[in-house]
């Protein structure tokens, strides 16, 4: 790839990223005009946690170090059967599994995790530390630890990105993946930069670039982003409940700094476009209505596997795990019986 090509996607890069901070200037400053009277960032931080995140149907919590990393886990199930590991998204911590927890602990070792940066787990300061070679260690590393060699392993979002790169890196710790509503880091960037429609999709990523303003952002009106992005009209599988779950964890002091860090470490310029022999069975499935992932990502994404399996979640947005939960479900569980697994 070219000097020449490099520098002008940086240049179009911090065009973007200019254009998302005016924009968030801009909001802020007719927000704040609008409730003259109000202070947008007034602490609602609540010391006991929501009933939700302590019931013991959901299994056990329990922490591990590995990569030098102190991680937060919720278990459930018999520890001897198969290990089937969740890795959740931005931004959510382990709770986004809930309904996959209660239905699939019966039939196997569920552990939901909270990745570095989130929840209850550890929060180095360093944007370094959340660069994605460190983010697949842990998993790597955490797969050992709970005493296994292999898993199934379940992905959304940036835990799929990060999913997706240990299966590229470290296949043989993986019976199968599934990735919901994800990507690979290398085709993220690739259609970032060769398609208009992934690219104004993906116009936070750009102002996510930007220090200290996205945070002062998400944090107006006690977190009103998360009702905004994840409550559906119509539909009560995540409801107001949930969403104090999330605030739990998000109103702390440097709660969002991490998960946006993950988005600044890894920014890239530039891909790779390698082509994956490994006969693992791997299954992507995006929501219908996905207001930040284009489907052309799943064309792309089925010329880098061979054994790639794609599918559609009808009516149902990002957040398809815990909207439409049933029908994620029944999609995981065939697949994994189709493999016999």
């Amino acid at each position: 790839m070219s000097y020449v090509t490099i520098f002008y996607r940086f240049i179009i890069t911090n065009v973007r990223t200019l254009r998302g901070v005016f924009g968030a200037f801009v909001l802020i400053f007719i927000t704040m005009v609008k409730n003259f009277f109000k202070n947008p960032w007034a602490s609602k931080l609540k010391l006991e946690p929501p009933a939700e995140l302590t019931d013991p149907k959901y299994g056990v919590h329990k922490y591990v170090k590995v990569n030098d990393m102190k991680l937060h886990y919720v278990e459930s199930g018999d520890p001897s059967k198969p290990l089937m590991l969740f890795l959740h998204g931005y931004p959510e911590f382990w709770y986004s599994w809930r309904h996959q927890i209660v239905h699939f602990n019966k039939d196997y070792r569920v552990v939901a995790v909270d990745m570095r940066g989130y929840g209850d787990s550890e929060k180095p300061e360093d944007v370094s530390a959340y660069k994605i070679d460190h983010l697949i260690e842990d998993i790597r590393q955490l797969i050992r630890a709970l005493g296994h060699d292999k898993c199934i392993l379940v992905a959304h979002d940036w835990g799929g990105i990060v999913a997706c790169k240990l299966r590229e890196l470290h296949p043989e710790v993986i019976h199968t993946l599934i990735m919901l509503a994800s990507t690979s880091l290398d085709v993220v960037f690739r259609q970032i930069f060769t398609t208009s429609e992934q690219a104004s999709r993906s116009r936070y990523i750009f102002l996510f670039r930007a220090p200290k303003l996205p945070e002062l952002l998400l944090q107006m009106y006690d977190l009103q982003f998360l009702e905004k992005i994840m409550l559906v009209e119509g539909k009560n599988t995540i409801n107001s409940q949930d969403i104090e779950c999330y605030k739990y964890w998000f109103r702390r002091q440097y709660g969002l700094t991490p998960p946006i860090n993950y988005y600044r470490a890894n920014f890239s310029y530039t891909w790779e476009d390698k082509f994956f022999e490994e006969k693992l069975p791997f299954l992507l499935a995006f929501a219908e209505n996905d207001k930040y992932l284009s489907n052309s990502i799943l064309e792309v994404m089925k010329t880098r596997y061979a054994t790639i399996e794609t599918a559609i979640v009808e009516d149902c947005g990002h957040f398809l795990q815990q909207e439409e939960p049933e029908k994620v479900n029944k999609l995981i569980r065939e697949f994994l019986s189709k493999n016999s697994l």
